[in-house]
């Protein structure tokens, strides 16, 4: 392991480049052959068992990536599985990882070869315009845009211009100005805005000043309220859970998806051999341990609380990667031709293999 403190060893300017150099072309290899394993990782949906709800979760903790360079490495690494020159151009240093993140969704089978030859040396910028000429966009129409000092001005847009964020077009921001404060910025519709005047009106006997911090935090508490009730049913009055019930709907009753909810904290329940519980929040759904479709009984004890992902590995653990896998993709294909989604499976359809649980959304 390279001492940190220790100071450079004695060498001219040839040598200490020369040893750059080297230490660059070590680096290209080892981003290659990180990217080919994360591909490998990605492709078995190991993160699954792992506890974590997607991948770049699974690099985030796994590796301690940002998030930003676990989406950027996964994205490349994707795309290279397919086609593995892709790796080669960043092995050998041809093509840096910023530009193959640009210009990977623009690759296929019969140029890649060729596109990676002409990216070989260039800039990020430069590739961005590579990738535009391989996919060129519709020139920008003519706009009339109403700026803050409310002069009207025609704008003839470039394609160059329309490709850079608007003021409507930028991200939200949420970024920490200290301990217990945030800044919150996002841009709104027309609607949004008049909804939120009209939020701050309602709410001047109890905030004066309209303070807008505390009108979202007041909308916030109801939003929150309202969805937990439809999703899980909390906050409503209702009796207890009962002893398990037979049903042909694979809706489960309120009081067990309150009681289901409450019971695992409003978090993914899927625990990993190590011990390690899976983080997610977002996505859950109500599991049926035992699968809904083979035995159609909602019981509370039988049931637990999962995030997409793992409701989908505890499908495919119980009834087969491959019979879910091609129920998911019939059920895709249906909604991308406007039809209605196929039938439930017929229970003969289904593996026999024990296993953990079904999706409830699909069982």
């Amino acid at each position: 392991m390279i001492d940190s403190t220790a100071p450079i060893p004695v060498m001219n300017d040839d040598d200490l480049i020369a040893s750059t150099r080297e230490l660059a072309r070590k680096s290209n290899g080892v981003e290659a052959e990180l990217l080919l394993y994360l591909g490998e990782i990605d492709a078995r949906k190991i993160y699954r068992e792992r506890a974590s709800p997607s991948m770049i979760a699974f690099c985030m903790r796994e590796f301690n990536f940002s998030e930003g360079a676990a989406a950027y490495r996964i994205h490349v690494a994707r795309f290279a599985r397919e086609l593995p020159a892709i790796l080669d151009a960043l092995r050998s240093g041809a093509v840096h990882l910023s530009g193959l993140r640009v210009l990977v969704p623009h690759l296929n089978a019969e140029n890649h070869q060729r596109v990676l030859a002409q990216a070989a040396g260039k800039s990020k910028r430069e590739i961005e315009e590579l990738a535009a000429a391989l996919s060129p966009q519709p020139p920008a129409p003519d706009i009339v845009r109403k700026l803050p000092n409310r002069e009207l001005v025609l704008m003839a847009q470039t394609a160059a211009a329309a490709s850079r964020p608007s003021q409507n077009e930028r991200r939200p921001v949420v970024a920490p100005l200290s301990a217990d404060t945030f800044k919150i910025e996002f841009t709104a519709s027309r609607a949004t805005h008049d909804k939120l005047r009209r939020a701050q009106d309602l709410l001047r006997h109890r905030i004066p000043n309209g303070n807008l911090a505390q009108v979202f935090d007041k909308a916030l508490d109801v939003l929150i309220a309202k969805v937990l009730k439809e999703r899980f049913a909390v906050g409503r009055k209702g009796r207890r859970a009962s002893a398990p019930i037979t049903s042909a709907s694979h809706e489960a009753p309120d009081p067990m998806k309150r009681e289901v909810y409450e019971r695992d904290e409003g978090r993914c329940a899927f625990v990993a051999e190590d011990g390690t519980r899976c983080p997610e929040t977002g996505f859950l759904e109500i599991d049926h341990i035992d699968g809904f479709a083979r035995t159609h009984v909602h019981d509370r004890d039988r049931s637990r609380l999962l995030c997409r992902t793992h409701n989908q590995l505890s499908a495919e653990q119980l009834y087969g990667r491959e019979f879910m896998e091609r129920l998911r993709q019939e059920r895709k294909e249906a909604k991308a031709a406007a039809r209605p989604p196929p039938s439930q499976a017929p229970e003969a359809l289904l593996p026999t293999r024990p296993g953990a649980c079904a999706q409830q959304q699909l069982f």
